[in-house]
């Protein structure tokens, strides 16, 4: 069965006294993530702040560009935050937990380098039952703008090039699995042949070397989400693997003052290789 616990900048839901996924909102962070995500009583798959990129934190929602402001990256410590912005925890909204899932309903604001808030977020995550050596996580997210139009966009470049397509909720594997082996919807396995191309889900699966067993992890784009399928920006190489959809890799939402942007996707766990049949 499933357990919630909170302290004052975390949550932790596990099952059968298991962690499978810790909710992080550090008061002097630059946004909530969520680290680990592993199988119950499987080794972590995600990685927090490595090193070659320290905004990269396990499964994450960011931006690039939001009104011409960084929400991805982040200032060096002590530099100047001129252009950089924050997802800064406001509230939690709601917890629910019941024989069947557990959710988390958070609110966030989207707040640049002069205090002036671009987006609130609605976010809901919710944990579903393990079955079968998978286990699925529900992340919902609502942004509306702050009394004034907002743009989401990135900078258009060569795929990967100076910075480039970077959008929406991403993952980073441990580099302890890396690199792994990548699979779309449509057959695709080679990273540059994923890059910006549609497709309905995209997965990573590797060996852990503690257990040498195989894991993965899929993220599935909803059928009412915007531009569906979605756009996708990965990495696969060593100590650096990276899977994300990425809605506005063609062009940017613009989003009047009285609209909001609705995403939803389906992340799986799985133990052992991709089976359509999970993500489906």
């Amino acid at each position: 069965m499933f357990s919630l616990s909170k302290t004052q900048n975390n949550l932790t839901i596990a099952w059968n006294d298991q962690q499978v996924l810790g909710y992080h909102f550090p008061k002097d962070g630059n946004r909530p993530f969520c680290h680990p995500l592993n199988l119950p009583g499987a080794p972590p798959l995600t990685m927090n702040e490595p090193g070659d990129h320290v905004h990269h934190q396990g499964l994450w929602v960011a931006w690039k560009m939001v009104n011409d402001v960084n929400f991805w990256e982040q200032p060096a410590p002590g530099a100047d935050p001129t252009g950089f912005g924050k997802i800064v925890h406001q509230r939690i909204i709601s917890l629910n937990t019941t024989t069947d899932s557990t959710s988390i309903l958070t609110e966030n604001a989207w707040v640049d380098w002069k205090a002036i808030t671009h987006l609130t977020e609605h976010r809901k995550i919710t944990v579903h039952a393990p079955y079968d050596n998978t286990m699925q996580i529900s992340v919902g997210l609502t942004l509306r703008p702050k009394g004034h139009e907002a743009v989401l966009d990135l900078r258009r470049g060569d795929p990967g090039g100076m910075g480039r397509y970077y959008s929406g909720m991403a993952i980073r594997f441990d580099n302890s699995i890396t690199p792994g082996n990548l699979l779309d919807a449509d057959g695709r396995t080679e990273p540059m042949d994923i890059f910006g191309k549609q497709s309905k889900w995209c997965s990573f699966t590797s060996q852990h070397p503690s257990d040498n067993e195989a894991y993965g992890v899929a993220i599935i784009d909803h059928p009412d989400n915007p531009r569906y399928p979605t756009p996708w920006w990965v990495r696969n190489r060593e100590n650096y693997c990276l899977i994300h959809p990425s809605p506005v890799y063609h062009e940017p939402f613009h989003l009047s003052p009285d609209a909001s942007l609705t995403l939803r996707y389906r992340v799986v766990l799985y133990r052992g290789q991709p089976n359509s049949e999970f993500f489906e």
